[in-house]
This record gives structure tokens, sequence and C-alpha cells, in this order.
């Protein structure tokens, strides 16, 4: 599976220009920006609260950087495991790099990025967590790379498809357990993902269903 639906392809045939948002090693981009992240809460808690995406400060005080350093807030405060995650994440988003080139890895991550954003701002959900877009990252590096495997601690080797069934049971659990404003910041964050490889999981159950109705008759 390639992650590349057809209505992408169509916008890059009508609208050539929008390939200049492209980020080159965007996957860079993200791991610096949560290892700031990660810095600053560490030396100081505060951070976690300036950095956070707040709707209220943004709409009244004018806090507009909080659009972007929502994706700095850190995926744990352990030094041991946000290095491993951030390594991983690294990892990640360079395959999927390899595969769709800049322009759709950097299409991908803005979309989660901007109706997480316009949900946040239109709720008032506030966004103190960045895990739930790693984790997003992470499904979609084992969707497109289901046998591809990783050192886990640098030690045990593991499957992606095992490490992203893993990640989408825990969402699973955290969409059934949160409130209405938890799911709906949950489907804002994999937003991207659904748009990206939901058409190909709905073809592949319609020939499923078409195959098991054609071996009936």
């Amino acid at each position: 599976m390639t992650g590349s639906p057809v209505w992408l392809n169509f916008i890059e045939r009508k609208l050539p220009w929008i390939r200049g948002i492209a980020i080159p090693r965007i996957g860079f981009l993200l791991v610096t920006l949560q290892a700031l992240g990660f810095l600053f809460i560490s030396m100081n808690p505060l951070w976690l609260e300036r950095l956070a995406l707040i709707p209220h400060e943004v709409l009244e005080n004018k806090e507009y950087w909080r659009l972007v350093t929502l994706l700095s807030l850190p995926i744990s405060d352990s030094p041991i495991w946000a290095f491993f995650a951030l390594w991983f994440l690294f990892t990640i988003v360079e395959a999927i790099e390899g595969v769709w080139g800049d322009f759709r890895t950097t299409f991908f991550l803005l979309i989660s990025w901007s109706v997480t954003i316009a949900y946040s701002l239109t709720t008032g959900y506030t966004v103190t967590r960045a895990t739930d877009f790693e984790s997003m990252l992470f499904l979609a590096g084992a969707t497109l790379f289901p046998e591809a495997e990783a050192s886990l601690f640098f030690i045990m080797p593991i499957k992606w498809k095992w490490l992203g069934g893993f990640t989408a049971l825990l969402q699973i659990i955290q969409f059934i357990r949160g409130d209405w404003g938890d799911r709906g910041y949950l489907l804002a964050i994999f937003s991207s993902y659904l748009l990206f490889f939901g058409p190909a999981a709905l073809d592949r159950i319609k020939n499923y269903y078409r195959r098991r109705n054609w071996n009936r008759r």
C-alpha cells in the first residue's frame, strides 16, 4: 500500500503550484521541535503551558506562536523514553518521505496539523500533548511498511505492523474512554491518516464482500 489517494493526484494535476509547500527533511524539523520542547520543559515545567495550544490565548491575546509550538510538546518527560521515541519518529518520517516524496509527506502532516488547530480554536479544546500526533505517524509508517523492523531499545527486533497494531489499540481505547471533546480531537489528529489510507481500506472491504458474495453463488 502506498497511501497515495486518487484525490491527491487530482489536486497535484489541477494545482501544480501547491507543490511549493513541500518541506524537505521534515522529519528532522519535527524532531528538532520536539527536542527543544523537551529541553525547555525540563528546565522549567511552566514552559508546558507556554507551548500548549490554548485557544483563548491565541484568539484573545494573539499568542499565535502556539499554533506552531504545539508540535514541540514532548512525547515524554523521561529522557530515555523521549530519546527512543524521537529516534523512531525520525526513522518513520524519513521512510515515509522516501516513498511519498517531500510534497506528499508535508501535505500529510499539514492536514493533521491544520485540522487539529481548526478543531481547537472552534471548540475551545486545549492541546497539551503531541503523543497522538506521533501515534498517527507511527500508524502511517506501520501501514506503509508492515514488514519493516525496528530494534526496540536497540535490542529486540519487532515488526512495525505489531507496533502499529498496538498503537491503534491504544488509540481506540482512548477514543472509547474519552469524552466527546477528546474524541473530536482524535478524529482531527487522525484526519490525514483517514484521508490518505481510508479510501484504499474501503476498497479492500468492498472487494472482500464482492468476492464472498460471488463465491456464494
